[in-house]
């Protein structure tokens, strides 16, 4: 979920980068939750150019204080900006102290900057959390990985947590997502979401769940070891028009 990989792949080592000029959220800052340079997601996608990395511990997370004070330095001296990110280096929402940031932060960005858009960058993970879903109103927008229709290319694809039935009710229970869908062809075929079954899936998926939206990628780099292929841009606007014929707004980033 890291921000900077509209631009390049590097972890962050600070709790806020850029700003930085992204495609989808125009001038943005982004906000990290994880410890510096450091990978923590629950997570082990195929197409994740980190690898894996073994959840934090509590105390190895960064202190909520820190975090908001380096959220309100950057925006009292960056310049204008039109949305603040929680992405950072995995899922943000698996940090101890997530609520009581995103409270912060919502007050920060009222004082700092009102006209911004605070967004979450979120793999689904943990919308069964209470303290996670109290949380969501906080947000302009909530934007939700969703790469897979079936639980066999969910696994393959996402090594997740939890179960795609799990995210999907999820989903289905919260109102104005944006679904956050990445797509890639495997040479070996064990990972690609993009043969007529994985789509078939993934469309009825998303009727279902009735998203406010769908942003559709595909990686611009991905694990040398993996055998994954970025899927081209005309195949993601295919992708894209069947989602819209379903009467809901979808853009391709590539």
């Amino acid at each position: 979920m890291n921000l900077a990989g509209e631009g390049g792949v590097d972890l962050q080592h600070g709790c806020v980068y850029g700003p930085v000029a992204s495609p989808r959220l125009g001038r943005s800052l982004g906000v990290n939750l994880s410890p510096p340079g450091r990978k923590a997601c629950n997570f082990v996608c195929a197409y994740c150019v980190y690898g894996w990395e073994d959840v934090p511990s509590r105390d190895e997370w960064p202190r909520a204080s820190h975090v908001i004070d380096a959220v309100d330095r950057a925006l009292a001296s960056c310049g204008p900006i039109e949305t603040i990110a929680l992405a950072g280096n995995g899922e943000p929402t698996l940090h101890p102290a997530f609520a009581s940031i995103v409270d912060a932060l919502f007050y920060v960005r009222g004082q700092r900057a009102p006209d911004a858009r605070l967004v979450l960058f979120t793999n689904g993970s943990t919308l069964s959390r209470l303290d996670v879903v109290g949380s969501l109103t906080r947000f302009d927008r909530r934007c939700v990985k969703f790469d897979a229709g079936d639980a066999t290319t969910f696994g393959r694809l996402n090594a997740p947590s939890v179960t795609l039935d799990q995210v999907v009710r999820s989903l289905r229970s919260i109102r104005n997502v944006t679904l956050e869908s990445t797509f890639v062809d495997d040479v070996s075929g064990g990972a690609s979401n993009t043969t007529p079954a994985a789509l078939d899936a993934w469309y009825r998926a998303v009727r279902r769940i009735q998203p406010l939206a769908v942003e559709i990628s595909t990686p611009r780099a991905t694990p040398a070891d993996a055998r994954l292929l970025s899927v081209p841009e005309a195949a993601l606007e295919d992708i894209a028009e069947v989602v819209r014929s379903m009467g809901i707004p979808a853009r391709v980033f590539v």
